[in-house]
C-alpha cells in the first residue's frame, strides 16, 4: 500500500474540487446505486416509496394547475416519479445521467404501457426554449452543484419552462448536519457498495463553514492497491439564501415547505421545499 499517496489523497481538497473517478456510470456502482433506488424501504439514493408516493399526490392535488401539462423531471433515476405522474395522466421527460438508471426506467415503462420520454443526459446540458409547465429536481440535487453549475441549470430551467411555468425543488438546510457529523469511518468488505473486489473504504466529513457545505471524501483501496476516490458535496440552504439566488434569476412568488410531501415550512426541518413560478 502507498500510504504517502493515502495520505495525500486524504487531505481537505478545496471546495468543490471534484474527483476523477467516475460514480453515476460505473458499472459496480451504478448496479448498487440502482438496488437503493428500487429498495421501498431504504431512504438511500431515494426517498422510501411511501414518501414519494405522498409527494406525487402532493404534486397532483396542490401544486400541479391541471392534467394538460408537460413535466420535466431532472435526476430521474429509474423513474419512480415520472411513472407514477403518468400513470396519473401527465405528459413527462425524464433525464437522468445514469445509464442503468435509464435504461431500467425505459424497460419497466414498456412494461407497463407508459408513455414516458427517457433520455441518458447531463442535465447541465439541457437546451430547452419555453417547452415545459413544470420542471422538478428532487431530492437534494441542488445542493450537490458547484456555485457555477447552480447558476448554469437555474438559467437553463428558466429558459426551459413556458411563461408561468413552476420550477419545484428541495435541499438540505442548515439543520442537516451540525459538527457532530464531522470524523471518519472505516468499512472493509468483500462486495460492498464501491467495489465488487474485496476492498476498505475511509471515509471522513468535512466542513466548509463559510460556504454553508459538507464534504463525504471516499477513499477506496483494493487489494491489488488501486486507490480511487469519490467526493460528494452538499451546499445546506436556508430559506433566506436559497431565496436570493432564486431572485437573482428572477423566479418569483416563491412558496416554502418542509419538504416535498407539502409539509409547513419549519426552520427546524432538516430539508427545505421550494414552489416557484417564472
Amino acid at each position: 500500500m502507498n500510504l504517502n499517496k493515502l495520505i495525500n489523497l486524504s487531505q481537505k481538497p478545496k471546495l468543490f474540487e471534484r474527483s476523477e473517478t467516475v460514480f453515476w456510470d460505473d458499472p459496480h456502482i451504478s448496479k448498487k446505486m440502482l438496488e437503493a433506488h428500487l429498495n421501498p424501504d431504504l431512504e438511500g439514493a431515494s426517498r422510501k416509496f411511501a414518501t414519494i408516493d405522498a409527494s406525487v399526490k402532493w404534486l397532483d392535488e396542490d401544486i400541479f394547475p391541471n392534467k394538460d401539462i408537460k413535466i420535466l423531471d431532472l435526476g430521474c433515476g429509474p423513474g419512480l416519479y415520472t411513472s407514477r405522474l403518468a400513470k396519473l395522466g401527465y405528459s413527462i421527460t425524464g433525464i437522468d445521467y445514469s445509464q442503468r438508471s435509464i435504461n431500467y426506467a425505459k424497460e419497466k415503462a414498456e412494461e407497463e404501457n407508459l408513455d414516458i420520454e427517457y433520455i441518458y443526459q447531463n442535465y447541465l446540458t439541457i437546451d430547452y426554449e419555453e417547452e415545459f409547465d413544470v420542471i422538478m429536481l428532487i431530492y437534494c440535487d441542488f445542493g450537490a452543484l458547484t456555485n457555477e453549475e447552480r447558476d448554469l441549470l437555474l438559467k437553463k430551467i428558466y429558459q426551459a419552462l413556458k411563461a408561468g411555468g413552476i420550477f419545484i425543488t428541495d435541499v438540505f438546510s442548515d439543520k442537516n448536519k451540525g459538527n457532530s457529523d464531522l470524523g471518519r469511518h472505516w468499512e472493509l468488505t468483500d462486495d460492498g457498495f464501491w467495489n465488487k473486489k474485496p476492498h476498505l473504504a475511509l471515509t471522513e466529513t468535512f466542513l466548509y463553514s463559510e460556504d454553508d457545505t459538507f464534504l463525504n471524501q471516499t477513499l477506496v483501496m483494493t487489494e491489488d492497491k488501486e486507490i480511487s476516490v469519490y467526493r460528494l458535496f452538499n451546499h445546506c440552504y436556508t430559506k433566506a439564501t436559497i431565496t436570493d439566488v432564486l431572485n437573482e434569476f428572477d423566479f418569483k412568488d416563491h412558496s416554502y415547505y418542509s419538504d416535498v410531501t407539502g409539509k409547513d415550512y419549519s426552520e427546524e426541518s432538516k430539508t427545505l421545499a421550494v414552489v416557484t413560478k417564472k
